[in-house]
């Protein structure tokens, strides 16, 4: 079955910090939506600068303008999608578009696409972030077997960035300001909780992807952690646009 784009609109703007904007959107084409798709992403179709509509034809000869977001929730009684982009960081036609829309702006939904962790079944996990995958980190939380112990490491680049997690009543979650990208300090951090938990811990890495390949390095070679157990999902690289980056994964998987 071909991906269906699905038109939409803003409903609701929640500013959480100065660097995350929650966009709620919804629609009557947003019926049949899938439900319990927290952590899953969504491609977000942006409105196109002439027409101020968002392209929907997503096998037509001219590419829709569009970018990747992790769901926070969907309500399917009301048809309201939640997402959360990180503003006033970076410049890009998502960021761009997120900090200065309004309610009643169109915009497309494409997916959900499928989640990049999804074996929940493991004794313990290691969720590991920042501001731009924290809604992965927060969906997975959500299915993660009840007996497992969960802790989330999640990098922030002010202490202002800090927000509610729906996770936080059963996992142990560390916020880490550092606004320098450097996985050094993650690294000493990830390496102290796996000093605290079993062998067969899964970790999720969801962050730049120069730190990931940095990371999984640590993780594989100093911490001795099977491949297997590693899931990883570059979410942006430094100075490389969207488009770019995605082609670069393709090239060379992370």
């Amino acid at each position: 079955m071909k991906p269906k784009a699905r038109l939409a609109h803003v409903a609701e703007i929640i500013d959480l910090t100065p660097h995350l904007r929650r966009i709620i959107v919804t629609g009557d084409d947003l019926n049949g939506f899938p439900a319990d798709q927290d952590g899953a992403y969504v491609k977000v179709i942006l409105p196109e600068a002439a027409t101020k509509q968002p392209n929907l034809d997503l096998h037509g000869e001219q590419r829709p303008l569009m970018r990747s977001y992790t769901i926070r929730e969907f309500d399917p009684q009301t048809n309201r999608l939640v997402l959360d982009f990180v503003v006033h960081r970076h410049q890009g036609p998502a960021t761009d578009w997120a900090a200065t829309a309004q309610p009643g702006d169109p915009v497309g939904i494409a997916g959900p696409g499928p989640m990049k962790l999804t074996d929940f079944n493991a004794p313990a996990y290691l969720l590991v972030g920042d501001l731009t995958s924290v809604n992965a980190v927060n969906g997975y939380g959500k299915w993660i077997h009840p007996q497992a112990e969960i802790r989330a490491l999640i990098q922030t680049p002010t202490a202002e960035d800090l927000i509610d997690l729906d996770i936080d009543e059963r996992a142990e979650v560390q916020w880490l300001v550092d606004d320098s990208d450097s996985p050094d300090r993650l690294a000493d951090a990830i390496l102290s909780h796996l000093s605290q938990l079993p062998a067969d811990t899964h970790i999720f890495l969801g962050l730049e992807a120069r730190q990931i390949r940095t990371l999984r390095n640590v993780l594989q070679g100093d911490a001795g952690i099977p491949r297997q157990q590693i899931h990883v999902t570059g979410y942006w690289k430094k100075g490389v646009d969207a488009d770019k980056f995605g082609q670069e994964k393709q090239r060379n998987p992370l």
